[in-house]
């Protein structure tokens, strides 16, 4: 992975953006089954060009997370109300995070999730699109497994991720 600024990931994400290009972004949490740091980190993958930047801090990137999500999903993937959103058919998974990331939400407990697009560096199931929800309170992890992008899951889970004031 190649160290980056906060700026130059922000900067990156725009390019690829603009190019057309295969790229996506985690924001993982130092208790993160994917995290082999003790920080926070923002992990850009362009896997058009098989290239990996990095940055670390010792706090969440929710700020440029929400820029980043909006920039690679568009601009309607994070409401400000999750009724905006409860229209939509969801998987049984799915449905089982969103009903726990609610209580951890209302409890004012951090938690995270993960999109891994298919090609992304975490994926154990390569051709498909996976949704990682960690809850580190209950010591449990859910996955909810597509061949489509789950988009509509996706807007639910978004939504109720950046009502944290931090992830966890």
């Amino acid at each position: 992975m190649n160290k980056a600024s906060i700026d130059q990931i922000k900067t990156k994400a725009q390019d690829l953006s603009n190019a057309g290009k295969k790229w996506h972004f985690h924001i993982l949490t130092p208790e993160c089954q994917l995290n082999e740091t003790d920080k926070y980190a923002l992990i850009l993958e362009n896997t058009s060009d098989g290239e990996v930047f990095v940055c670390y801090s010792d706090e969440p990137y929710m700020n440029i997370g929400k820029e980043l999500v909006k920039l690679l999903h568009g601009d309607d993937v994070v409401k400000e109300n999750t009724t905006e959103a409860d229209n939509s058919k969801l998987s049984e998974q799915v449905t089982k995070i969103l009903k726990r990331a609610k209580k951890l939400n209302a409890k004012g407990t951090s938690w995270h999730h993960h999109m891994l697009f298919p090609g992304c560096r975490y994926n154990k199931h390569h051709d498909k699109w996976v949704i990682i929800f960690e809850d580190k309170e209950a010591g449990e992890i859910i996955e909810s497994i597509t061949s489509e992008e789950p988009k509509s899951d996706l807007l639910h889970i978004e939504t109720l991720f950046y009502q944290q004031k931090k992830a966890g």
